[in-house]
């Protein structure tokens, strides 16, 4: 017992005890300097050289979900950062993450109320798709694609002269974007013709097969081209004596093959007032009937399969503006929205759902707001091949 005594006081003495707490500073102080990162100093210049640093990174994963979310100007700062950050952000599954992450951008030609001093600066906006636009230069008359969120640009080969209708899509089972123009070598006997240009493969415009529905004895009184899904869509409306018929030619983008339609008689009574347009990714028609427009959707162009039921809009909207009605036309339904354009005036979104107008896009600086050209879509980060920044 006294040993033990003896051992325990021993340890137990003021001397031991500051010794003791002294070794704990020191150990604390050296785990501290070990977080740190350390930072290699040039004595001479005192300039800092390199970091190495033992913090934990964040993970890619969370790194790309916030990117996602930031407007397409700052992903473009952000993926100079590092090659893994460069190769992520131009991923095809980031981009459309990124794209349906952010709110919707309108393009559409106008008639300004001033003209511009350089006419050669002047362009006519034809569609869009994915954020791009294709667009025709008025002063050369070429055609490109452009992306003004990237300030990046495509030329494109001549079409053929008399086109009178161009689509641009994306092909989601091929991965690739095409551009579709049919033209008319003789407006009165209807002649058309079918070119297509694979953006990235082809260096000119290659001429397909048109199926030919002429009929002498018919007179074309109106035709339509909408692009709808993977399909483009050229619909004609003949005149025979007093009956009105419709034909359609369906182009299947993938497989570049056409099919050819008569529409059924009893449809619509008078084809010549009736719209085609593109409803959620398929082809449908709309009419209006008193204060109501009927659409019908067409649920599959190949099987002829139609929607069981017709979808009505109301237009009890309209009321409280006078001859609004007489100069309504549907462009296109999207997310939920029928868009409008109201004739030399505005574009305005419709709620299906909820009746109630969501969105108006007007422009004091206009004399006039074309119909032709009018997109609606996200910014995006999409770089196609070829593209090359736009000369300031």
């Amino acid at each position: 017992m006294v040993n033990i005594f003896f051992k325990f006081t021993c340890c137990s003495s003021p001397r031991s005890l500051e010794t003791s707490n002294e070794e704990r500073t020191r150990i604390a102080n050296k785990e501290t300097m070990r977080a740190k990162p350390e930072i290699a100093v040039n004595k001479k210049s005192h300039e800092k050289i390199s970091i190495s640093a033992t913090q934990q990174s964040i993970p890619s994963d969370i790194v790309m979900e916030i990117l996602s979310w930031l407007p397409v100007k700052y992903v473009l700062r952000m993926k100079c950062v590092c090659r893994q950050w460069y190769t992520s952000t131009q991923d095809c599954l980031f981009i459309e993450k990124h794209m349906s992450r952010h709110r919707i951008k309108c393009s559409y030609n106008k008639i300004p109320i001033t003209p511009p001093g350089n006419s050669q600066d002047n362009f006519q906006l034809i569609c869009g798709c994915n954020g791009m636009l294709l667009k025709k230069r008025n002063a050369s008359n070429k055609f490109l694609i452009m992306n003004n969120a990237t300030h990046q640009m495509l030329e494109l080969p001549d079409p053929h002269k008399n086109s009178f209708g161009m689509t641009f899509s994306f092909v989601p089972s091929s991965g690739c974007y095409k551009l579709v123009s049919i033209y008319d070598d003789n407006e009165e006997t209807g002649n058309e013709g079918c070119e297509i240009l694979t953006i990235g493969s082809d260096n000119s415009w290659r001429t397909i097969n048109f199926p030919s529905l002429n009929d002498a004895n018919k007179k074309r009184e109106k035709i339509m081209v909408v692009s709808a899904g993977e399909a483009v869509h050229c619909i004609k409306i003949n005149k025979f004596r007093t009956c009105f018929c419709a034909e359609m030619v369906s182009l299947d983008l993938e497989s570049e093959s056409f099919k050819s339609t008569i529409m059924p008689k009893g449809l619509f009574s008078n084809w010549e007032k009736v719209w085609a347009l593109d409803w959620n990714g398929c082809l449908s028609f709309a009419v209006r009937v008193e204060e109501v427009i009927n659409v019908v959707v067409l649920e599959d162009y190949k099987k002829l399969k139609w929607g069981e039921e017709k979808i009505a809009i109301p237009l009890a909207f309209t009321n409280s503006t006078p001859n609004l009605m007489e100069d309504l036309i549907p462009l296109f339904a999207q997310n939920g929205d029928l868009w409008f354009w109201v004739k030399d005036k505005k574009f305005f979104a419709y709620n299906i759902e909820s009746g109630k107008i969501n969105c108006i896009i007007s422009d004091p600086e206009a004399s006039k707001m074309e119909k032709c050209g009018f997109y609606v879509g996200p910014s995006s980060l999409i770089n196609l091949k070829g593209m090359q920044p736009v000369k300031k």
